[in-house]
């Protein structure tokens, strides 16, 4: 019993190996499959004559029934999935190695019976190389060719007659009519006309079904669940039921007609897709192109190319060159200079088209590369859109944000001069009631005195935020070359009276050669009288003043030094914001508007230059500003 059990076990362990080799073979080819068929096909014909005896009086031999039928199934198996060539060639392939084994016994045989042969074991030559019953050998061979091709015809001629059968159903019948015709043949040919053939045949065709019901199960289940979704699986359909014995020709029929079948389905198929791709690319907004690597040549633009250019997509095709020239001058350097990106697929870029006629439309660009199978870019697809509308719609926030801003600082402005212009009335009010007031001609004086001194001041702190307005309102300005050292001489001339009222030392250390800039004269002037001012009312009395002008490369620099009170650390990043006045400048001239670097700021940074400060308190301060100079070239 237990050694029937055992039987049963090598039964399936065989048969899923056999089912195994066959599903990896789209990874691992047949070869490892073939193989194994070869190597139970040599056991088989060895005729080893090992069997077990699961019950009294009832033999199963380890070769009939355990490897003819893993073997018969490996053929159904390449037949249904693999096609009737598949299974044609294993079975010639199986009769060879078949009649290869007997030849190699005869050869044994022979060399055991001559002179001179032998073996280790020692053993009777009739052991070791038994003699050949020419019967038994025809009866095997025979046989197992039969049912191999049985298999085959049985289940195919099944599907073909009963179109409802379960495919489950047909395999099992088709393995138990195969191992049948197996037992059947060899008996007939090996044991008719003898007392075995009645004993015997019973009990081979009990043993043939206890082996095709047992590799039932794992042979339908294969077939019916894995096989069909293999790549290249045949199946039963529109083939004949003795196409294993018809040769090529049915084979070639039948391919053609499946290839004939898969071409009109992918043809369908791509027709489809066609069809969707072209619905789709005619109803986005987008543009799509596709063109040769170097712009050379276009292969496919879609109709919302037409709307975004106004060009059609024929004098494109005509013309690859029109897509450039269609750039805004003032743009197309810059595409130029990107476009290499498009085969690296970085290319991003917006830009302005202009259309036949003569309208501006802004557009976003983008690319991808296309390699081909080499990995070598050959062309270049892209999707462009317009968005016209979200540039219009930035401008105009934009503009928006410019007037709220403006707007801001017109409130601030205003509250700013209120404020100030406040004190200066107050006093002219007090004043006018103290004049009233008095007739003491002294006190009359020194009170008109004070009204003048701020009057002055308000006229001054007017006349700056006039300044201020105007530089901010200012769009293009007329400028012409200005001479910096000419312009400093003439400012020193006009300081010259305050600069020997307080004994300033002035120092002027001007470049060897003359720097020039491209500026407007009046604006350029105010910027450097106001510095110059700046450090002769903040120097005591006796101090110094240094002006140097310096010309590296293409730049300009004019540095105003004074020996002043100095800008305390805290107040340094403030001193260019309005009505800012340090406190020890409050202390020094309380009359100052705190304007004067404001202008000045706004004037160097609207002539394209740059100003900054360094300064200690009590050592004094320097103003630098920076400027690119005019050679005239």
């Amino acid at each position: 019993m237990v050694n029937g059990l055992l039987l049963l076990a090598d039964l399936w362990l065989l048969g899923g190996l056999t089912l195994m080799l066959h599903r990896l073979n789209p990874r691992l080819g047949f070869a490892p499959l073939i193989v194994f068929i070869g190597a139970l096909t040599v056991l088989i014909q060895s005729q080893l004559g090992v069997y077990v005896e699961p019950f009294a009086g009832f033999i199963m031999f380890i070769s009939s029934n355990v490897l003819v039928p893993v073997v018969v199934m490996a053929v159904l198996i390449l037949y249904v999935t693999n096609g009737s060539v598949s299974a044609r060639m294993t079975i010639v392939g199986v009769l060879g190695i078949s009649l290869f084994v007997v030849a190699i016994r005869l050869i044994y045989r022979l060399h055991l019976s001559l002179p001179g042969g032998g073996s280790f074991f020692d053993l009777p030559i009739d052991v070791l190389a038994p003699a050949l019953n020419v019967r038994v050998i025809a009866a095997s061979l025979v046989a197992f060719t039969a049912d191999m091709f049985v298999i085959a015809i049985f289940y195919q001629g099944l599907r073909n007659s009963f179109a409802h059968l379960p495919d489950w159903i047909a395999v099992g019948l088709a393995l138990i009519a195969s191992l049948w015709t197996d037992a059947l043949v060899f008996s007939l040919i090996s044991d008719l006309g003898t007392p075995d053939f009645l004993t015997v045949l019973p009990g081979e065709v009990l043993g043939k079904t206890v082996s095709a019901l047992a590799l039932w199960p794992l042979t339908a289940f294969y077939l019916v669940r894995v096989a069909p979704r293999l790549p290249g699986y045949v199946g039963a359909q529109h083939r004949r039921a003795f196409d294993v014995l018809t040769g090529s020709f049915d084979d070639i029929k039948l391919a053609l007609v499946r290839a004939e079948a898969a071409l009109e389905q992918s043809e369908a198929e791509r027709r489809k897709e066609a069809a969707y791709f072209q619905q789709i690319a005619n109803h986005i907004n987008e543009a799509l192109w596709l063109s040769a690597v170097n712009q050379t040549h276009a292969f496919y633009v879609n109709p919302a190319y037409e709307r975004i250019w106004g060009r059609s997509a024929a004098s494109l095709y005509a013309d690859p060159q029109s897509f450039l020239e269609s750039i805004h001058p003032e743009d197309r350097q810059r595409v130029l200079s990107v476009l290499p990106d498009q085969s690296r697929g970085r290319y991003d870029v917006e830009y302005r088209v202009v259309r036949p006629d003569g309208t501006v439309r802004w557009v976003r660009d983008r690319a991808f590369p296309i390699a081909n199978e080499q990995g070598e870019v050959y062309r270049i697809a892209g999707i462009t859109e317009d968005i016209t509308e979200r540039k219009q719609a930035e401008k105009h926030q934009l503009e928006l944000a410019v007037e709220r801003e403006k707007m801001k600082m017109l409130r601030d402005f205003v509250s700013e001069v209120t404020h100030d212009l406040k004190n200066p009335l107050t006093t002219f009010g007090l004043k006018i009631g103290l004049l009233k007031a008095t007739t003491d001609p002294d006190k009359r004086r020194r009170h008109l005195d004070e009204l003048a001194q701020q009057a002055s001041r308000m006229g001054k702190m007017i006349d700056d935020m006039l300044t201020i307005v105007r530089l901010e309102r200012r769009g293009e300005t007329t400028r012409s070359r200005v001479d910096v050292h000419q312009l400093l001489h003439e400012i020193c001339a006009e300081m010259q009276p305050l600069i020997e009222a307080k004994s300033i030392t002035l120092t002027l250390d001007l470049a060897k050669s003359t720097p020039c800039l491209q500026a407007d004269r009046d604006d350029l002037a105010r910027a450097l009288t106001n510095l110059i001012d700046n450090g002769l009312h903040y120097t005591p009395e006796g101090g110094r003043l240094r002006i140097e002008t310096q010309v590296v490369d293409q730049s300009v620099a004019i540095h105003v030094s004074d020996s002043g009170i100095g800008i305390p650390p805290e107040d340094q990043p403030l001193i260019f914001d309005r009505f800012f006045r340090a406190a020890n400048a409050r202390a020094v001239d309380p009359g100052g508007t705190g304007l004067g670097l404001v202008i000045v700021k706004k004037i160097v940074e609207q002539h394209g230059g740059r100003i900054e400060v360094s300064s200690t308190v009590g050592a004094g301060t320097t103003f630098s500003v920076y400027f690119r100079n005019d050679r005239g070239e």
